[in-house]
């Protein structure tokens, strides 16, 4: 007990934290070397497994006579994979998405990659979300339908990504899409019928839950769209420091990313390890929400696969093998900028951005996305420095659209599956002032604090090495200053949880949602955290933001009043 007094004392001076480099910044330090691998199936072989699934005779029987459009593909983990200490293997297998529009259901089609064995088809009714194909063909249908045609041809309607993406009348999901009239500077959103091919208009100018009028805010819609979900882009990252390894892992494209097939979970990092030893087997943030002020729109649940455009150097930059494939490395010197920096939703590129930035204490590298849920901007950044210090940060930007410029609260929920060295780990709960750190010894949701600064050290079971994770100043809590509970959507702020499942299928990925609010309260069910394998769950509340203004700067990381994230520190590495 004695020994996590003094290290008490020690993290509220922060200067356990405190690395040799941190001391005299000027000391010459060797750069940071990065190295990028290609892992797992390329587009190439993903889309000869598609042609070769779709002329499977039990997958042409279900297709028959019907109308249809593949909405999503996934790739399925290797279920090989039997111990969470052992790195991520590629996967062998992928699952199809297809909706048919006739009898408004899902077929979901599951095959090996290389192979035509082992194909399955079963038929589930859920909403598997909008992809870019999918949306392009649904503005086909508005520039030809009647009502819209003339106007389309004299170029005076632009089309864009409205909220929500898709609406049910009498069960049948509808597409819908954003009109903005050139002439009138007015919006409208209307529903496509792909199983009748018509549009559908309101009295109200937009379906429940959403709105358009004479007024918009928001930065101006480019039009470049976004990738569909199931892309493949997952890469082994290696950052080395005068030849030592330093930070190893593998980074997954949000298109490629986990969690539920209409959702997944952004920028996605697994198996990383920080000079030689486990820290995190996954990093990713399977939900985002957002509610407005009075419900003038909303509430959504928003989706991470739809990579939009942000801008990279035109030049210098390296891909691995020399394709673009949804990694970027930077040249030294140069940053991504994103549409939180700029106010412009145009770009150059789309996938994961990879760069070095001198931010006082040394190099960090720096990974990023930009994302687009509608009309929505979504930013996700993951930092990691030489003293081992992760920052996760997601910033908000919006396009230009009625609904934005009413007051509203995003909340994004990372989930950090914590293998501090191994799987078995502690939890101990630290707060400023009090004398000793208490060990969290069962499953629990517990509110933030920033009055006694309340953070939670992650702790190998077996040794003394550890993580602690510390709140945002800007993440908000849902509590008031009494701790009462105030806001009942952002449903809480920390969740600590004991794994479930296995390596290739973790369960608790995305939470039982029976609208769009989080849901996690289910998962606490009392189970020993002592020892075992912890998750921790982190939301992050962006509150009363409107479009009328954004301030940013990109000093050193992602920053100002529409960023969010906690920092994640070692402790006796």
């Amino acid at each position: 007990m004695k020994k996590l007094a003094v290290f008490l004392s020690l993290v509220l001076s922060f200067s356990v934290f405190a690395s040799e480099e941190a001391k005299n910044t000027r000391r010459k330090r060797a750069e940071l070397e990065i190295k990028v691998v290609p892992w797992g199936p390329t587009q190439a072989e993903l889309d000869l497994a598609r042609q070769r699934v779709l002329q499977d005779a039990a997958v042409r029987r279900e297709l028959e006579g019907i109308k249809y459009r593949i909405v999503a593909t996934e790739l399925i983990d290797d279920s090989s994979v039997v111990d969470k200490s052992q790195p991520s293997k590629p996967p062998t297998r992928f699952r199809l998405t297809i909706y048919d529009y006739t009898n408004d259901e899902c077929i979901i089609v599951e095959s090996d990659i290389k192979t035509d064995r082992n194909v399955s088809v079963r038929r589930e009714i859920f909403d598997p979300g909008v992809g870019y194909e999918e949306l392009s063909a649904a503005y086909e249908i508005v520039s030809k339908s009647p009502d819209f045609a003339d106007s389309f041809n004299r170029n005076e309607i632009e089309f864009f990504e409205p909220m929500p993406p898709t609406t049910y009348i009498n069960g049948e999901r509808l597409v819908n899409v954003g009109l903005q009239y050139s002439k009138t500077g007015s919006q409208e959103i209307v529903s496509v019928s792909f199983k009748n091919e018509k549009v559908i208009r309101y009295a109200e100018k937009a379906p429940p839950t959403s709105k358009a009028g004479p007024e918009s805010c928001g930065i101006p819609n480019s039009g470049q769209g976004a990738t569909g979900a199931g892309i493949p882009g997952q890469y082994q990252l290696t950052v080395t420091q005068g030849g030592m390894p330093l930070w190893e892992m593998l980074v997954i494209r949000p298109s490629a990313s986990s969690g539920r097939p209409s959702e997944r979970s952004g920028l996605e990092i697994r198996d990383v390890k920080y000079k030689g030893k486990s820290v995190l087997k996954r990093g990713h943030a399977p939900i985002l929400t957002v509610q407005y002020v009075n419900n003038t729109c909303g509430p959504y649940r928003d989706w991470q696969y739809a990579e939009g455009f942000f801008q990279i150097p035109s030049s210098g930059v390296t891909f691995p093998n020399g394709v673009n494939g949804g990694i970027a490395i930077l040249p030294p010197g140069t940053v991504a900028t994103t549409a939180i920096e700029t106010r412009n939703d145009t770009g150059n590129f789309q996938g994961v951005a990879i760069y070095r930035q001198d931010v006082g204490f040394g190099e960090e590298v720096v990974l990023v996305t930009e994302m687009n849920a509608g009309w929505y901007r979504y930013i996700m950044e993951w930092r990691f420095a030489p003293d081992g210090t992760i920052r996760p940060r997601y910033g908000f930007a919006s396009t230009a659209n009625s609904c934005v410029c009413n007051p509203r609260t995003h909340h994004v929920y990372w989930r950090f599956d914590f293998d501090i060295v191994q799987p078995n780990n502690k939890i101990y709960q630290v707060e400023r002032g009090r004398k000793f750190i208490r060990q969290i010894l069962t499953e629990a949701a517990i509110f933030r604090d920033y009055q006694f600064n309340r953070s939670f050290l992650i702790q190998n079971a077996n040794g003394d090495e550890a993580y602690i994770i510390t709140p945002g100043m800007n993440d908000g809590s849902v509590t008031d200053a009494f701790g009462n509970l105030v806001d009942t959507f952002g449903a809480g702020d920390f969740w600590l949880l004991r794994f479930q499942g296995t390596p290739d299928n973790p369960g608790e990925l995305d939470d039982p949602n029976t609208s769009a609010a989080a849901n996690l309260a289910p998962w606490v069910s009392g189970e020993s955290l002592d020892g075992q394998d912890i998750v921790v769950w982190y939301s992050a509340h962006q509150y009363r933001v409107d479009d009328t203004s954004v301030r940013n700067n990109r000093g050193e990381v992602i920053s100002g009043v529409h960023v969010v994230g906690p920092t994640l520190k070692p402790v006796r590495w």
